[in-house]
This record gives structure tokens, C-alpha cells and sequence, in this order.
């Protein structure tokens, strides 16, 4: 297709759609009239976008035969994410950090990683659609393409994260395996502004510069230590053998923030010949000397020796506990749990750390029990009869971690057990304030475990 679907387009395709998937009706709505469409855009303060409006008018609501896929809405009930899914929204802002890859990259949607993506834009989100397998389609119009097509996620918590479309066509040309959207102009990018789209006289997102590898490497040797930690960022960013061979002789740099930058960077990129100097780099656990950026780092690998460096740190109960269980719970080594469990049922003074797993990234006390529910099913299992420990307080902490299940957990029926377990929980507990806890932990995570389907 060389241009934007009509009205005319649209339908064509629908039908066809209905005729292979066996559909005894047409399911979908009449088509939105052009009162309708501009009620809509008077009342969220924007212009549609046009494949979205041209579908609209079209079908003005729209069912896929597959029961998982999200149900597109009428114009009438779409509505901004922020303010309809206000939990699932502040729970992704709490992770926000600024994007690792590079401009050109990150709207070459034919190789997209669906775990990077700018969380901020979820604030001007406009969610088009009901909820589908823990998932939901969102128009973003804080990046336009020429012509006037926002970027449209398909954004769920079981991939994690947001799969992105240049276009609202883009992505119904994947789910009705159609020709839909023109073909991209290469080297062309959107305009990516940096106001909601209600803001008159929206201030545009700088064009990034372009990179040049001379020139980073030239930075890293710089006698300023600030400009070395921008070099080892960018670096992340170029990758290839130059810019990890640099990186590595980075984590010897006498400046600790560099160091830190440069392992982060070898994180982005976790390039097998950066493991050795990895693990040196994270082998020394004196506190505040070992670089907990290089043991974060050793999540992206599998090997042996670095998860029996994970696993001393984890069982020394130091200041870098809390990083090394996190990356042995993302690598998915079960053989965390046991210290864990330890640290969940310690009354030790060590135990007594907040639940915040950002904070333990940072190596921020020595309690590692808030880890157990980022190993799911195996992290339900074990924590499960502890809801019923004699010690209100140890109840409390495994309380806090089947809250973050309820809400987290990638699996949908992990997410269900847990929050049906909390409710359980609820009828039984003596102890007003954790009731009160596991009322709000209820409440949080409802939405997901009610709507699901």
C-alpha cells in the first residue's frame, strides 16, 4: 500500500477478514460519523490520527477472532491511560529511565527490543482499546511520523513492556495479516515533542546527533572524569568490538563513576569476551568497593562461575546481597531462594530493609527476602505457607511479596493464585495493620485479576 487505508480500504479488508476467520456476523459496530469523531477529539482536545480515524469511521468498534487479542473500542469510550489504568501507569514510572539506544535505532521498528521503550510517553498515552491477555493498544502522540500517524504500543505486562507500530494501520496490518500501512521512507524519522498533545505550541525533541566512534574514544581518554562517564555511556550505545574492547579497559578507569558507567554500558550490551573482566570487576565485596554495576551486569550471562559469584555475595548477607540476588532471580537460578527464605525469616536487624527492589539495586541493606516474587511460580510456592507464620512480622514481609506477585507476576494465573491469596489471608488476619496492608495490596492489584479473562 502506497498510501494512508480509506474508509473504502478499511472495510475491504475487514471483510475479508470476517470471510477467513469464519465469523458468522460482522463484529463490529457501524461506522463512526464524522459528529462522533469530532465530539471525541472536542472532548480529549487532539486531532485523531488518520488511519486510526479513517478505521473509525469505518467500524466504529471492532472484535478479533482471537479472544486474547485487546477489543478495539468506539470513539466514545477511549480514554487517556494515565487516568483510566492510574495504578499500571505509576507502576511503570517508578522504573523510568532515560533510553540506552540510539534514535535511529529505536524507530527502526523491524528490530526492536519490546522491554526499551520511553516509559515517559505512557503520560500522553491514549488507550484505544479494552483489556486483552493483560494487555492493551495505546496511541502515542508524542511521536508524529509525516503525514500525521502517531506511534501506536501494543503494550502488556506479560511480554513485559511495548511493542510499537509507526501507525495504528501498522499494527493491524500485523493482527489481520494485511498490506495496511505505506512503505517507511528509509532514514526517515518522526517528530518527537517533548508536550502533551494539549499543549498549544508544543516545544519539539532536539534531532540526536550522531555519534562517531573516533570521537567517543577520544572523550574516554579525556583528563575530565564526567566527559569519560558521558564516553562509556555512548559507547553502550555504538557497541561493536571497538567501543566493548574500550569499555572493558574502562572498568580499570581510577575514577568509580566511570567504572560504574562502563559496566553499565557492558550490561546493555553483555558481549561474551566482557564476562571475565565482569566478574573481577564484581568479585570484590568489601563494602563500597565493589562495583555493583558489574555484578548487575552478570544478569545478561549464564555461566557457572559467575553464578557462584552471585550466590557468595547473596549468602555473605553484605552490602551487595540485594544486587546479586536480583540478577540470580532474573538469570531464573532457584538456588537463590534458599538464602532468601533465610533472610525473609531472620529477625536480625539486617532483615529489616525496605521492600523496594530499586533501592536494593543500589545495595541499600542486606535483606533479600522482597526478591522472592521476582521468581514467580517458585517464588509463590515457598512463600505461600509463610502467610501463615506465627510471627506477624515475618507474615508481614511474605504478605509484601505476594502483593508483588498479585500485581507482577508476568503469568497470569501466578498473578490470579496470589491475589486470591491475599483475600484468603484477609479473613483470617488478627493483625490490624497488616490488614490493612493486604486490603491495599487487594485493591492495587484487582483491576488485573477481576479483568482478566
Amino acid at each position: 500500500m502506497n498510501a494512508i487505508p480509506t474508509k473504502k480500504e478499511w472495510m475491504v479488508v475487514l471483510t475479508k477478514y470476517v470471510a477467513a476467520t469464519g465469523l458468522d456476523k460482522f463484529p463490529v459496530d457501524a461506522g463512526a460519523s464524522e459528529d462522533q469523531l469530532a465530539a471525541a477529539e472536542e472532548r480529549l482536545k487532539i486531532k485523531l490520527p488518520p488511519s486510526y480515524r479513517a478505521f473509525l469511521s469505518a467500524c466504529n468498534g471492532w472484535k478479533f477472532a482471537a479472544d486474547l487479542t485487546p477489543i478495539i473500542r468506539p470513539v466514545e469510550k477511549i480514554r487517556w491511560f494515565r487516568k483510566e489504568h492510574k495504578d499500571w501507569y505509576e507502576a511503570y514510572q517508578m522504573s523510568a529511565e532515560p533510553l540506552s539506544v540510539m534514535e535511529k535505532d529505536y524507530f527502526d521498528y523491524t528490530n526492536q527490543d519490546c522491554a526499551v521503550f520511553e516509559i515517559k510517553h505512557l503520560a500522553q498515552a491514549l488507550c484505544i482499546s479494552e483489556i486483552g491477555d493483560d494487555a492493551v493498544v495505546l496511541l502515542i502522540p508524542m511521536v508524529i511520523w509525516p503525514g500525521g500517524e502517531w506511534e501506536t504500543w501494543f503494550f502488556s505486562n506479560s511480554s513485559p513492556g511495548a511493542t510499537r507500530y509507526r501507525s495504528f494501520a501498522g499494527w493491524m496490518s500485523q493482527e489481520l495479516d494485511q498490506p495496511l500501512e505505506p512503505a517507511p521512507v528509509p532514514g526517515e524519522l518522526p517528530t518527537v515533542y517533548l508536550d502533551g498533545p494539549t499543549k498549544p505550541d508544543r516545544r519539539i525533541r532536539r534531532r540526536e546527533k550522531v555519534l562517531v566512534l573516533e570521537k567517543v574514544l577520544k572523550k574516554l581518554k579525556s583528563t575530565d572524569g564526567w566527559e569519560r562517564c558521558k564516553a562509556t555511556d555512548q559507547l553502550g550505545r555504538l557497541g561493536g568490538k571497538q567501543a566493548v574492547d574500550a569499555l572493558i579497559e574502562a572498568l580499570n578507569d581510577p575514577m568509580p563513576e566511570v567504572r560504574w558507567h562502563a559496566a553499565s554500558s557492558l550490561e546493555l550490551l553483555h558481549p561474551p569476551e566482557a564476562l571475565e573482566a565482569l566478574i573481577t570487576a564484581a568479585a570484590d565485596g568489601e563494602y563500597g568497593k565493589a562495583n555493583d554495576n558489574a555484578i548487575g551486569a552478570l544478569t545478561a550471562y549464564n555461566d557457572e562461575r559467575s553464578a557462584q559469584l552471585l550466590l557468595k555475595i547473596l549468602d555473605a548477607r553484605g552490602y551487595y546481597a540485594g544486587v546479586a540476588g536480583y540478577a540470580l532471580a532474573k538469570r531464573g537460578d532457584v538456588r537463590a531462594i534458599k538464602p532468601m527464605l533465610d533472610s525473609l525469616a531472620s529477625k536480625n536487624k539486617d532483615s529489616h530493609a525496605t521492600c523496594d527492589i530499586r533501592m536494593a539495586l543500589f545495595g541499600a541493606g542486606h535483606a533479600t527476602w522482597h526478591i522472592l516474587s521476582e521468581f514467580g511460580g517458585a517464588g509463590y510456592e515457598v512463600l505461600e505457607p509463610f502467610m501463615a507464620h506465627a510471627d506477624v512480622e515475618i507474615r508481614g514481609r511474605a504478605a509484601n511479596c505476594i502483593g508483588n506477585l498479585a500485581y507482577l507476576a508476568k503469568d497470569r494465573s501466578i498473578r490470579r493464585k496470589a491475589f486470591e491469596l491475599l483475600q484468603r489471608c484477609l479473613t483470617t488476619e488478627t493483625d490490624q495493620e497488616l490488614r490493612q496492608s493486604i486490603e491495599i495490596s487487594i485493591k492495587i492489584s484487582a483491576k488485573k485479576n477481576l479483568n482478566s479473562r
